[in-house]
């Protein structure tokens, strides 16, 4: 898949992310999708996966940081993800984009993306 650039998360450049896109935190797919996730957070920590929780004019969050509403639209802007849309993109430790889902995706298709990089092949074999 594509490189997405420098990755997203400077603080973490180790971990994939998992950007959880919605207009706003009420949206019923977005609440589907953290339901769906949150059960299984230390899991996906495990797998060096930390969610970012990206919304329109609002803060945001990425792991435990707090992202401002102008690092939100400037995510939104990056990954031309268009207002009142939601998506879900795995971006792994290399940069590139692993999965893009205009819907609710699951934790095992996640962790089943994770573990098909390249890097974290090489830590298993190790």
């Amino acid at each position: 898949m594509k490189n997405a650039g420098p990755h997203p998360n400077d603080a973490q450049p180790d971990r994939s992310c998992l950007y959880v896109f919605s207009p706003t935190p009420q949206d019923r797919t977005y609440r589907i999708q953290m339901d769906l996730l949150d059960a299984r957070r230390s899991v996906l920590l495990g797998h060096n996966v930390v969610v970012a929780e990206i919304f329109e004019d609002q803060q945001g969050q990425i792991g435990s940081e707090n992202l401002p509403p102008e690092g939100c639209d400037g995510l939104r802007r990056r990954f031309r993800v268009p207002d009142g849309r939601f998506c879900v993109m795995l971006v792994g430790k290399d940069s590139h984009i692993k999965l893009i889902a205009d819907s609710c995706v699951s934790f095992e298709e996640v962790i089943m993306r994770v573990e098909n990089e390249p890097q974290h092949q090489e830590l298993t074999t190790d």
